[in-house]
C-alpha cells in the first residue's frame, strides 16, 4: 500500500513540474505566431489581440 502511495505522489510531482514548461511552450507558440502575423503584414492591433487570445487559452 505505501508503494502505491509513493508512486502516486511521484505523478503528482511529475506533473506538477512539468506544468510550467508546457505553459512556455504555449506562450512561445503564441509569440511566434504573433511575429509570423507582423511579418505577413498583419495590422499590429489585429496581431496583439490574436497573441492576447492565444496567451488565455494557454
Amino acid at each position: 500500500m505505501n508503494r502505491k502511495i509513493a508512486l502516486l505522489m511521484f505523478a503528482i510531482g511529475v506533473g506538477a513540474a512539468s506544468a510550467p514548461a508546457l505553459a512556455a511552450s504555449c506562450q512561445g507558440l503564441c509569440a511566434a505566431a504573433y511575429r509570423s502575423c507582423i511579418s505577413w503584414g498583419g495590422d499590429p492591433a489585429t496581431c496583439e489581440a490574436e497573441r492576447e487570445e492565444c496567451f488565455a487559452q494557454c
